[in-house]
């Protein structure tokens, strides 16, 4: 599946073009069968652990029904029930984890969690989101685009908002896949410059653009897709008054999709908060694609679950 780490699904920038496209047909194929035949038996018998140190309702249910659809089970374990690291530690609970369960999904706030749990797990780890990358949310951005656009390659997105975790795998995905990829921003809210570096060789090698601008509308000139998210993440919320005087000039409206050309997808990772990065004109009209994104993330998960379980 991957190229340096086969046996998880920690980052998207550890995988090849190939083996990324591979999930994402998966998914497609997996949601067709899905809607014709129903729930299936491949996983019957395998169990999945889901580690969340934060609040989740996407994440959490989408894997959970994943698990059931494919004819297995999930366990959820909060915060409170493990206190990974604190009451034990991450290499214990990962030794001892693999010792019952398939497959580990871990949705944490510290992206050396899910690192350490990769490490020391004899089974497979999901990263279900961390403070640096969001892969399975852009697996499911991918599987909306071939949905929707029909083709990856030449692409234009563009991330209107904060350089965040949602943004770094986004741009890793279209990096190895060669589309264009565009980050508006306020300055000072950039990618983290080593992720930036990282993601830059992809899209060197694919000969394809990857940039950062100050100045949104200039940004969608050209964007297939334009691409938001909340301006303050969880663990931020002591800097909401100051990100949101930042970015009163980066909301996603009518006026700035009025910029764009023709036929220019939107979509939101969700939760959305309407009215701030977002407006609801732009959530409730035909261009946004943010709920069939949603619905994306349960059978891009399904690919991945496959993909990890049954070899």
């Amino acid at each position: 599946m991957a190229k340096a780490n086969p046996k998880h699904l920690v980052t998207l920038m550890e995988m090849d073009a190939a083996g990324i496209l591979e999930l994402l047909h998966s998914a497609v194929e997996v949601k067709a069968k899905f809607q014709k035949m129903g729930p299936s038996q491949e996983l019957q018998g395998r169990s999945a652990a889901l580690i969340f140190e934060k609040p989740s309702l996407r994440t959490r249910v989408t894997f959970e029904v994943a698990m059931v659809q494919l004819g297995g089970a999930a366990i959820y374990l909060s915060p409170s029930q493990i206190a990974l690291g604190k009451r034990e530690t991450v290499a214990d609970a990962a030794h001892a984890l693999s010792r019952w369960v398939d497959v580990i999904v871990a949705r944490t706030f510290s992206h050396q969690m899910v690192e350490d749990l990769a490490r020391y797990a004899s089974v497979p780890v999901i990263n279900a989101l961390t403070d640096k990358y969001h892969p399975c949310q852009a697996l499911a951005l991918g599987q909306t685009l071939l949905e929707h656009k029909k083709r990856l390659e030449g692409l234009n997105l563009v991330f209107v908002g904060d350089g965040n975790n949602v943004a770094n795998s986004i741009a890793a995905m279209a990096g190895h896949l060669g589309m264009n990829f565009t980050l508006a921003c306020p300055r000072g809210y950039e990618q983290p410059e080593a992720i930036q570096k990282e993601i830059n060789r992809l899209f060197e090698k694919k000969g394809t653009s990857y940039r950062t601008v100050h100045e949104p509308v200039a940004a969608v000139a050209n964007a297939d897709l334009i691409y938001t998210d909340v301006w303050v993440s969880m663990g931020e919320e002591g800097r909401e008054a100051e990100k949101k005087d930042h970015f009163q000039a980066f909301q996603v409206n009518e006026e700035l999709l009025s910029k764009a050309p023709k036929g220019c997808l939107v979509s939101h990772c969700l939760p959305a908060h309407r009215g701030e990065e977002i407006t609801d004109a732009v959530m409730e009209s035909p261009a946004c694609v943010c709920f069939d994104e949603a619905e994306n993330r349960l059978h891009a998960q399904k690919a991945v679950l496959l993909a990890l379980l049954k070899k």
